[in-house]
Order: structure tokens, then C-alpha cells, then sequence
């Protein structure tokens, strides 16, 4: 199979088909193409979130990145992020000194989002070629606050907050940073480095959910065009997108072009699709805020998901592996 995700009829046919756990009165939301958290309810008041994310981390930049993963994926369900615990699969060779290197990253950005690291699992496999991360955020939300009792419906403005490709051109930019250097110039690649203070969705989050956005969805592996096909797969909605205002940065285009990648394609990790009544007013309220957003089109009662690019019309196709894998792991089988 390809790099990355597997496809999502994979996913149905081999995965979800094979879940026989009958759901009790705990279980709100189980596992569902799209939906990045499990809803446990804890008690009269509260419920549990829950997600697990996964990199493969040739460097300690992909390892930080699953924690903000984890974390999104909690806020978008409207949590308050608690925990994470953090498991390590490492090859024969791998270094203590790497791994502290690695720990080092992910406790930095677990204080960046106030939460404990409170467990997790490391080992060493012989037949483990790289090292693999993997996260499992955990919080709450008392039952008022559910995302999941929200809807999206027709009509409904979507925004994107902040820049699509931040998460793939911030990886790029540290890992790729001699080579991209021989190129660009040296305030360029600190534009690029720098974007990794935004890759927290926390903010926009909280304020979209008591703003009552119908749904969240942060934009991470496989990009906007992913995040969008999830969305709409999650929601059961139809979408029409003008791809002229999707939010990207001059310079991620400029380094998507480099190694020929498609930006809307490309891991997008801290920018958030928000599904709202009033568009414009959501974007003035974020960029009061000091965080940019853009109305990037609607939710329309077909289940056709469009993207216009100006007088071209196409539909959105299934998500594709994340651009990211073409440059930091061609190597990978």
C-alpha cells in the first residue's frame, strides 16, 4: 500500500467492518471516517476526548508535530486538552542522546499547550528501520460544550483560519534547511522556520465553538484538499470551494515549487476549517484577535464537493497521500 494514510475504502472495508464492540452507554462516538476523536461519556456532566496520532520522526520536528496534532484534534471537539501520553517504536541503532533530543521537543511543545505527559510505551524492535512516534491526546468537555451535538447545514460560510501548508513547509524548511538555503534567502527560510508559532489551533477554536460554529476540523495530513473530503464525509454535507481564496503564504509556494509539491496537498497542520453562520464576521472577529482567517466558500445541500478555480469546475477527489511523504520519506518501502 501507499506511504501515509491508507485509503479510505481500506479503511471501511478492513478496519471499521471488522468492529464488532457493541456500543454501550459510555461510548458517544467510536471510530468514523473523518472524525478525529472518540467521545467517552464520563459522567452526568462530562465526556471524554480521545485521538492517537502517529509520525514516522526521522528528526525531533516530526515527533513535536504529533503533539500538536493530538491536541488540535482534542480542541476541535470543543475539549479541554489534559494529557498526552507518548510511545516510542525505535530502531536498534537509535541513540540515547537522540532520544532525549526527542523528548526534549515534545515536553517544549507539551508546555506550549499547558498539558502533561503522563505515560506511554518505548521500544526497540529489530526490524524497525526508523523511529515511530505515537501520541494519544486526552481531555474533557463538559456535555453543553459537545462539538458533536452541533450541525453543519446548508448554507453555512466556510473559513480557514491562518496559512494552508504551515505544518508540511515548517518541516521542510528545519529538515531540508542546508539545501533550501543554497536558494532562498536567509529571511525567507526565518519567515518559513518561524510559522511553527502557529501551529496551535487552540485559540481559534475556543473562540469559533462559543461563536457557534457548526464544525471543526484542523487541517493536517493531507492538507486542505483532505481536510475538506474528511469534512464533508464526516458531515454528510456538499461543499463548494473557491480555490483562489484558500489562505497560503508566498513563501510555502515558493518551496512547494522547489521540490514540486502541491501546496493544497501538503500537511496544514494550524490551520483550522471552521463551518459558520457569518463568515465575515468570524474573520473580523479572528483578525481582531491577530490570527488571519478567509472565507473559503460554502455547505450546499448536494453531497458534490466543488472547487471552482475560476471558470474551472472539478470535483474533490479522495484524499491522496500528503505531499510530505514525496521529499521526507521517498526512501521509505
Amino acid at each position: 500500500m501507499r506511504i501515509g494514510k491508507i485509503p479510505v475504502n481500506v479503511l471501511k472495508r478492513s478496519i471499521l467492518r471488522e468492529l464488532h464492540n457493541p456500543k454501550g452507554n459510555e461510548v458517544i462516538r467510536g471510530a468514523e471516517v473523518g472524525a478525529d476523536n472518540a467521545l467517552l461519556r464520563l459522567n452526568m456532566r462530562e465526556t471524554a476526548v480521545m485521538n492517537t496520532q502517529s509520525y514516522q520522526a526521522h528528526s525531533e520536528c516530526f515527533a513535536a508535530m504529533a503533539v500538536y496534532r493530538a491536541v488540535n484534534n482534542l480542541v476541535c471537539d470543543g475539549a479541554k486538552p489534559i494529557a498526552v501520553t507518548v510511545a516510542f517504536t525505535l530502531p536498534k541503532q537509535f541513540s540515547e542522546q537522540r532520544l532525549k533530543s526527542y523528548m526534549q521537543a515534545i515536553t517544549k511543545v507539551a508546555a506550549e499547550c499547558n498539558i502533561d505527559i503522563v505515560g506511554g510505551d518505548t521500544k526497540i524492535f529489530g526490524g524497525v528501520t526508523t523511529p515511530v512516534v505515537t501520541v494519544t491526546g486526552i481531555g474533557r468537555v463538559c456535555h453543553n460544550k459537545n462539538m458533536n451535538s452541533r450541525k453543519v447545514t446548508a448554507g453555512q460560510e466556510l473559513v480557514v483560519s491562518k496559512w494552508i501548508g504551515m505544518e508540511g513547509a515548517v518541516l521542510l524548511a528545519k529538515e531540508k534547511e542546508e539545501e533550501l538555503r543554497q536558494r532562498y534567502p536567509y529571511a525567507m527560510m526565518e519567515v518559513v522556520k518561524g510559522l511553527d508559532r502557529g501551529l496551535s489551533v487552540c485559540a481559534e477554536a475556543y473562540f469559533a465553538a462559543e461563536a457557534g460554529a457548526g464544525g471543526l476540523h484542523d487541517l493536517s495530513e493531507g492538507g486542505i484538499l483532505g481536510g475538506l473530503w474528511e469534512f464533508a464525509e464526516h458531515y454528510r454535507v456538499g461543499l463548494e470551494v473557491e480555490l483562489k481564496k484558500i489562505p497560503v503564504k508566498q513563501e510555502i509556494i515558493e518551496i512547494c515549487e522547489y521540490f514540486e509539491l502541491n501546496p493544497y496537498a501538503l500537511c496544514s497542520g494550524g490551520s483550522l476549517l471552521m463551518a459558520v453562520d457569518e463568515g465575515d464576521m468570524l474573520v473580523q472577529k479572528l483578525q481582531e484577535m491577530g490570527i488571519r482567517a478567509s472565507v473559503i466558500g460554502k455547505v450546499t445541500k448536494s453531497n458534490d464537493r466543488v472547487i471552482y478555480n475560476g471558470d474551472e469546475k472539478r470535483y474533490l477527489d479522495r484524499p491522496q497521500a500528503d505531499e510530505i511523504y514525496k521529499v521526507c520519506f521517498s526512501n521509505s518501502k
